[in-house]
């Protein structure tokens, strides 16, 4: 879960050496928007014209770093440093992300998000940090990451049954209030704890103080894919009480044969052929909109001479105990889902639009890294907007007339969500505002309020009068490269408001850089459509 540092910035910033007074941010410019939660702490800074690299021009690593001393002080960074992790490309110019470090180590998504112009400028810079820490690491490391696996192997113990196994800890500083808002911004030492259950969709993080030996937050991990593999289970039946991500892995010499590979002719089974196109569909969409190479991000190579791919494994079927002991078969299985390397369906489950939702999990996965609570709704809700997306581009049958914005429709297991009428969807009701009816808030199913976002996109691309506020809308190509900008703006702990406020900064930016043909009326439909949602708002 831990970010790779960039080898060409040996430097951090520090707080100590850049705060005009200890724990106090540095007054902005007056021509500078900044932003704010209900703690009164900085989320985003926007400088009304575009700050220069200084003498950088071009190389967007090194430009990003000129600017970390001035986003420290006007984020008000008052612990740790900064350290710059990741720049990626995007039509424009690009983002880069700088991480918040104390000691050494990561404060799980305390993150400023640099949106950069094609020269290294910085046009605005979206984020939160926290403002102290309290305890620390014990010194018998070994000692306490034992108690920390044995406290996440019973939290767990209490949610599912079967074998469970733990995986190794990870420190990080954890500040819950960087998930939300209302909570003390403090930062107290953790350990990150993976476990996994028998079957491969069950996979959970467990937060452990470990100074402490408590258990302070619990959450799950699995996300329900040119180089294209497909493997055909043949209506196979998994056991899923016991099977492992290598029972479902589609390869030469794996758990299931290959049965269409890259450049093969079609095959006889619809599944097979359908997935193969659909992966194809989705990279020739992250390419030609997002310049995303989706085979080399998220592609998996199991070292069968067939190399980094987008792999499938359809027409799976499973056997499950439920909680009263029973045993019984999905065949077909109504489900598909991404676990972390590749995919797998049921059969029937293989629309364009629901493959483009999962493979879009992975994007996530390698971008923003989306996590838990709010933010996992917002994971939610991005899969939903960029797999409806690929499906719209690629002219599926699907999503036409009123289909467009059924996410599912076709499949076997009929429309899941209903992006335009959240409340109507298949999978049960949805809100369509923060706050509005249906609501469940961070710590429910993180697809229920994911509707928040698919009525966000549908007002922002078609347009609509909703909630009081007339939208015009901008159009698919300029509502596809705002929401690729969010995508890479957002952070792990994200949260609806943040998506409210990267909404508008991305449209901003986009409109000074030209991308897509976006122009500043366009954004004050943007900015309609995030009050219309309610996204202005903190849950």
């Amino acid at each position: 879960m831990s970010s790779k540092r960039l080898a060409v910035l040996a430097t951090a910033v520090t707080a100590s050496s850049i705060l005009v007074a200890a724990g106090g941010a540095a007054s902005a410019s007056p021509q500078t928007q900044v932003s704010t939660d209900s703690l009164g702490r900085v989320i985003a800074v926007q400088p009304a014209t575009p700050v220069a690299a200084r003498g950088l021009a071009g190389n967007a690593a090194a430009a990003a770093q000129s600017h970390t001393a001035d986003l420290a002080r006007q984020f008000g960074l008052a612990v740790g440093d900064l350290t710059l992790t990741s720049v990626q490309s995007l039509p424009g110019g690009s983002v880069a992300r700088l991480q918040q470090n104390v000691g050494g180590v990561p404060v799980y998504g305390a993150q400023i998000v640099q949106d950069l112009d094609g020269s290294g400028a910085l046009m605005a810079a979206l984020g939160k940090t926290t403002q102290r820490t309290q305890g620390s690491f014990p010194a018998d490391a070994k000692g306490a990451q034992d108690r920390a696996a044995k406290a996440a192997h019973a939290a767990v113990a209490q949610k599912a049954a079967g074998v469970l196994k733990t995986g190794a800890e990870t420190a990080y500083w954890y500040d819950a209030s960087l998930g939300g808002d209302g909570a003390s911004a403090t930062a107290v030492p953790t350990y990150f704890v993976p476990v996994n259950g028998v079957d491969p969709e069950d996979k959970w993080t467990v937060v452990v103080g470990a100074d402490t030996g408590k258990v302070l937050q619990v959450w799950g991990e699995s996300e329900a894919a040119t180089n294209r593999v497909v493997c055909d289970a043949k209506r196979k039946v998994v056991d899923l009480d016991i099977a492992t991500l290598a029972d479902l892995r589609c390869g030469v010499g794996t758990a299931f044969g290959v049965t269409r590979g890259e450049g093969q002719a079609a095959v006889a089974t619809a599944d097979v052929n359908s997935v193969y196109d659909f992966f194809g569909d989705a990279q020739n969409f992250y390419s030609q909109f997002a310049s995303y190479d989706l085979t080399a991000n998220i592609g998996a190579d199991y070292h069968d001479g067939k190399g980094k791919a987008l792999r499938g494994t359809v027409r799976m079927c499973e056997v499950e105990t439920e909680s009263d002991g029973r045993r019984h078969t999905q065949c077909p299985w109504a489900n598909a889902f991404w676990e972390g390397e590749q995919m797998a369906f049921g059969e029937g489950v293989t629309t364009m639009d629901i493959t483009g939702h999962e493979l879009t999990h992975g994007v996530t996965q390698h971008t923003s890294q989306l996590g838990n609570g709010y933010a996992g709704a917002l994971n939610e809700g991005m899969s939903d907007v960029m797999g409806q997306f690929i499906a719209i581009k690629s002219g599926d049958a699907n999503v036409q007339g009123a289909n467009r914005w059924l996410m599912g429709a076709g499949s076997s297991i009929g429309q899941v969500r209903d992006m335009k009428n959240p409340p109507n969807s298949g999978e049960g009701p949805s809100p369509d505002r923060v706050n509005g009816q249906f609501w469940v808030g961070a710590n429910g199913d993180p697809h229920i309020d994911a509707g928040v976002v698919d009525k966000t996109d549908y007002l922002i691309t078609d347009g609509d009068t909703f909630n009081g506020q007339t939208v015009h809308g901008i159009g698919e190509d300029k509502a596809i490269a705002l929401w690729w900008k969010v995508e890479n703006l957002l952070r792990p702990t994200s949260t609806f408001k943040d998506l409210g406020t990267a909404l508008n900064s991305a449209c901003t930016t986009n409109a000074r850089t030209g991308v897509a043909g976006t122009t500043t009326a366009d954004c004050t439909q943007v900015a309609n459509a995030v009050k219309a949602t309610q996204l202005n708002l903190a849950p």
